[in-house]
């Protein structure tokens, strides 16, 4: 039983360690540090930290607690709970293999996209591939479609820019103008 445990922290053990290896790894970087201003430490660090403590609650939770075999159940009883509450099947792998032109639409999508964005703008860009993977997909209501998309895309500039302190391609000619609209009303400078 106490091998059966240690064997199931193996993996969690040898993460645990390699994150913390990088962790004081990313603490060397070499850099000149801006007042007011996140350095390039900071995110691989606030990762590292989330993944030491998943590993650590993981490691404590396999060994603290006994596992208990499941409950062995009478046929009869399982038959009539299954009689009683009928379940839809879940979608199966062939399901997706009989309509293979979304999957290629999807890739067609995501090439397209990473073409488009050095033109539209990271803003643009992301709200109309998002917009019309929806649609790939087969969702159809439009007004869920243009909000997801708008609003997706308004984060994904927010986070990326505010938080992150990663810059975006803003586009060419007119798109350029709508990206440092955005960026205005974001209040990102």
């Amino acid at each position: 039983m106490v091998t059966d445990r240690l064997k199931a922290i193996v993996p969690y053990a040898a993460l645990l360690a390699g994150a913390a290896f990088l962790y004081h790894e990313a603490g060397r970087f070499a850099y000149a540090a801006k007042p007011g201003e996140l350095g390039p430490d900071v995110w691989p660090k606030a990762i590292l930290l989330l993944l030491i403590a998943v590993c650590a609650y993981e490691i404590g939770r396999r060994m603290l607690f006994v596992r208990r075999a499941p409950k062995c159940v009478a046929a009869t009883e399982t038959l009539a709970a299954d009689a009683a509450e009928p379940v839809a099947a879940p979608p199966s792998a062939g399901d997706a293999a009989r309509h293979p032109y979304r999957l290629l639409a999807g890739i067609a999508l995501t090439v397209l996209y990473v073409l488009a964005l050095d033109v539209l703008g990271f803003f643009l860009a992301t709200a109309l591939y998002l917009a019309l993977f929806m649609v790939v997909g087969r969702y159809r209501r439009a007004g869920v479609i243009v909000a997801t998309s708008v609003v997706g895309s308004l984060a994904f500039v927010f986070v990326f820019m505010k938080v992150v302190y990663v810059s975006l391609p803003l586009g060419t000619g007119p798109f350029q103008a709508v990206s440092l609209w955005i960026l205005s009303l974001l209040g990102i400078h």
